[in-house]
């Protein structure tokens, strides 16, 4: 037994409300059951009920066991005294209030369905990668797509607070802020953390003083990673360790160890040598990086921001002083690393930016572009497709990962609207 399901039977009151009464004996009947809540404190707020022949206004609290009350000590928590009724599925404990009464306290075990509970067992116990596989093609199309833009919500959301508390330690500085954070997706899932280091310890600002100088850019960053060495023999990473050595004296700048960037496993393409060597050329062709985004209404002219191609050196080589072995020029940065970008950092920025200024244009900005990219190919997008839930764009996908993470793998089934459906049929 879980207090989730708990939760549900008592949110829609699926129980028999035939002569309940609390432990001491007194009738009680339900005139509201209240209102759920998300956030700390009782469980539902607001609720009214009888008891004997008082009618109380209050909150009402759910366990599994009336002993929870006590281990969870909410006989030493203010924001319990309001409650009026204590919800369980087994009381195998009494709880007295501060003033020594007895806390009413209703006992649900003998009141719900044999066949509602055993729906509710038949998911949360479920095999499946998809809990509600068996009963999802039974569920109204409408509930799956409302649940699909809740879950989309909740992911841009909650990548857009993570993009806030950086905003908060550049001090609303929105142009180092998408900075640092297009420089994670940059490193992609291996080295993300690296780069964002990287970006953190090099302001935009020191290499907003060299905007009309490559060359500077790239020995900034390179020199920053660590990759650089002074064993390189190349003539083109020699420059570059003139430039650093220079430019890390006047801004007092302290790198990174090589050590902390990842080669194993990668596509050259990947290679953090490439990326840094794109990301130098997406700083020397648009500074101003977030100005150009939040201005841009069309995901075409998005595009354009990220068609990237690294300076000359590293359109034949993915490591410093070693040439490719093929002929043909490596490739610059991709349409798909650049759908990647705008999914996963573009339009969590436009959330945020809304969020911050009261602006709902850029939630309907982020959201179309997502509806105007297709949709993202991996594991968890193929058990959606095997239930033959369509996924059409990343605003599908999107959705979908999000769902599948938060809800169905944690067998969230309660708190999602598909298996709220499959337990009300």
């Amino acid at each position: 037994m879980k207090e989730s399901f708990l939760h549900f039977i008592w949110q829609f009151q699926y129980f028999n409300k035939k002569d309940i009464r609390t432990g001491q004996g007194e009738v009680v009947h339900v005139l509201s059951p209240g209102i759920l809540n998300t956030d700390a404190g009782p469980d539902f707020q607001n609720a009214r009920i009888k008891i004997g022949e008082i009618e109380w206004f209050g909150n009402v609290e759910i366990h599994v066991r009336s002993s929870d009350w006590i281990n969870h000590k909410h006989q030493n928590d203010n924001a319990y005294d309001n409650v009026i009724l204590h919800v369980v599925w087994e009381d195998d404990r009494p709880v007295k209030r501060v003033d020594d009464n007895f806390l009413p306290t209703i006992v649900l075990s003998n009141r719900i369905s044999e066949k509602l509970f055993n729906r509710y067992i038949s998911l949360d116990k479920s095999k499946e990668k998809i809990p509600c596989t068996w009963h999802f093609a039974k569920v109204n199309r409408l509930i799956k797509l409302s649940m699909l833009d809740k879950a989309l919500m909740q992911r841009l959301e909650e990548k857009a607070m993570q993009i806030r508390d950086i905003l908060i330690r550049n001090n609303y500085d929105w142009e180092e802020t998408t900075y640092q954070i297009i420089s994670k997706n940059f490193g992609f899932n291996k080295n993300s953390d690296s780069f964002f280091r990287l970006c953190r310890g090099l302001p935009l600002k020191t290499l907003q003083k060299h905007r009309d100088n490559l060359l500077q850019i790239e020995a900034l960053l390179f020199g920053q990673s660590g990759l650089l060495d002074e064993s390189l023999k190349d003539d083109y990473p020699k420059l570059l360790n003139r430039e650093y050595s220079f430019l890390s004296q006047k801004y007092s700048l302290h790198k990174l160890s090589k050590s902390e960037w990842k080669f194993l496993r990668l596509r050259p393409a990947n290679f953090p040598t490439i990326r840094i060597a794109q990301f130098a050329c997406m700083i020397y062709n648009t500074p101003n990086i977030f100005s150009k985004i939040i201005n841009t209404t069309d995901v075409v002219q998005l595009y354009k921001l990220f068609e990237i191609k690294q300076s000359d050196y590293w359109q034949m080589h993915y490591l410093f002083d070693k040439e490719a072995t093929h002929k043909s020029k490596i490739p610059g940065f991709g349409k798909m690393s650049a759908e990647n970008l705008i999914i996963n950092t573009i339009a969590p920025l436009l959330v945020c930016y809304a969020k911050e200024k009261d602006k709902d244009v850029y939630i309907e900005r982020a959201v179309k572009f997502l509806e105007s990219l297709p949709a993202e190919k991996n594991h968890i997008i193929n058990y959606w497709q095997d239930v033959s839930l369509p996924m059409k764009s990343a605003f599908d996908t999107q959705a979908g990962i999000e769902l599948y993470n938060n809800f169905c793998k944690p067998k969230k089934c309660l708190s999602c609207n598909i298996g709220v459906a499959i337990m009300k049929q």
